[in-house]
């Protein structure tokens, strides 16, 4: 065997044993999961006394996560009671799917690294994941409480950002004298009224329970009829009351589960929103 031979079979098995200690204990050792890991089962291990939680993007205090405490207790573990804390029954907090979660939590957990999805496409150009997309699609269709074939599907920013969206998109624009006549049956979500007197846009103005109209014969005009099923506060399945070329509906199915109400049928409207809040309890997500 030559001597070049020789030189050239000995840079070969030290390259491959170098190779082998960088892939194994260098740089392509996945080691971060392994901390994001440790560092996340730490935080949810920090005892808050059952009422309250830690979290990693939390209140920090001395380099460490500290309990962030439910309404009525406070102190450094949420251990003390305030005996002169108002209770707030404003709205709902979908905290009570928390439960859920912690006895899931190994099949629900995902670790999500720094440089996910930077991109603002996806390679097949669109701007919206198609995974995604056929996901919601899919868990309608096990779920049964909605018809998606045919259907564009359109996220936001929660289920509030598209509920003022839809309004935009419905009503009759430059005729400043003539705006649309946002309606809801009493008793309805109060921010329907808020939200849409906030904007305070020529286009459409917040005009009250739908009865109002539906009894009036003098009730004339383009109408945007605001539908929640089942509805918010009192739990009944409601159906649009105004008919006719004039009036346009948005369903607001947010609580159209089976953990809320039962599923008589596939709801079929043209316009339906949704939001994760009330399907998995994460309000803290904003997805609609």
């Amino acid at each position: 065997m030559s001597r070049n031979t020789i030189l050239l079979t000995c840079s070969i098995v030290l390259n491959l044993l170098l190779f082998h200690s960088w892939y194994f204990h260098g740089r392509w050792e996945q080691s971060w999961t392994k901390s994001a890991t440790a560092e996340a089962e730490f935080v949810a291990s920090i005892s808050c006394s059952g009422h309250g939680r830690a979290f990693l993007d939390g209140s920090i205090l001395d380099g460490k996560p500290v309990c962030e405490c439910n309404a009525c207790y406070g102190g450094p573990h949420c251990s003390v009671f305030l005996p002169e804390c108002i209770a707030d029954a404003d709205s709902g907090d979908p905290m009570f799917l928390e439960p859920f979660w912690l006895k899931h939590a190994a099949s629900s957990t995902i670790v999500v690294p720094g440089w996910h999805r930077m991109s603002y496409e996806f390679n097949d150009d669109s701007l919206i994941s198609k995974e995604l997309d056929a996901q919601i699609r899919k868990l309608h269709a096990v779920i049964g409480n909605a018809v998606t074939d045919g259907r564009f599907i359109i996220f936001g920013v929660g289920a509030t950002q598209l509920l003022h969206a839809a309004v935009h998109a419905l009503s009759t624009t430059n005729h400043p004298s003539s705006p649309s006549r946002v309606v809801a049956s009493t008793p309805y979500y109060p921010i329907y009224k808020e939200q849409t007197e906030f904007f305070n846009s020529e286009d459409y103005k917040f005009e009250g329970d739908t009865s109002l109209c539906n009894n009036n014969s003098g009730c004339k005009g383009n109408f945007i009829e605001l539908v929640t099923s089942p509805n918010n506060p009192d739990g009944q399945l409601k159906k649009a009351v105004l008919q006719g070329p004039s009036a346009k509906t948005i369903h607001d199915f947010a609580y159209y589960w089976p953990h809320y109400t039962p599923i008589p049928a596939l709801a079929d409207e043209n316009l339906m929103i949704f939001t994760l809040s009330k399907l998995t309890g994460h309000g803290g997500s904003r997805f609609g």
